[in-house]
């Protein structure tokens, strides 16, 4: 198993991700046949009734996770709330997920949504090149 800490992350259900303020994180690669993920993330308790909501929904959610550094590409996982704890500072939230996309495939995810939405020829190229440098189907990288 390989251990990371997250540099950000996004519930992604919607068309624009809903950043969710960490004030910790760490993701676990279990480097297993199923491509398995845990997630655990510390927030604010501001998010209990979020968490509390999504842990009961029996559909997976899609989530975006940066990994190691906020400039990374985002890592696509679908993952399921198995575990919240209420703590002094804040919440523990646990995720488990199966990776959806590597990173490098951002591109290939930018470039479906926009042919997806109809553009083509030099307003698709110029497009593209927007969003990529603008990460614009992407949470935008905060340092901190």
């Amino acid at each position: 198993m390989k251990t990371f800490k997250i540099a950000g992350f996004y519930l992604a259900e919607q068309d624009e991700p809903q950043e969710i303020e960490l004030l910790d994180g760490l993701i676990i690669n279990r480097e297993d046949d199923k491509r398995s993920w845990l997630i655990e993330l510390f927030v604010h308790p501001k998010y209990e009734e979020l968490f509390q909501e999504l842990e009961k929904q029996e559909d997976e959610l899609k989530v975006q996770v940066l990994i190691t550094h906020p400039n990374n590409d985002p890592a696509l996982f679908s993952a399921r709330v198995r575990e919240l704890n209420t703590l002094e500072d804040g919440i523990s939230v646990l995720l488990e997920g199966r990776l959806r996309q590597m990173r490098n495939e951002y591109a290939k995810q930018v470039l479906s949504d926009l042919v997806g939405k109809g553009l083509s020829g030099e307003n698709l190229l110029n497009t593209f090149n927007t969003h990529l440098k603008q990460r614009k189907n992407a949470p935008s990288a905060k340092e901190t």
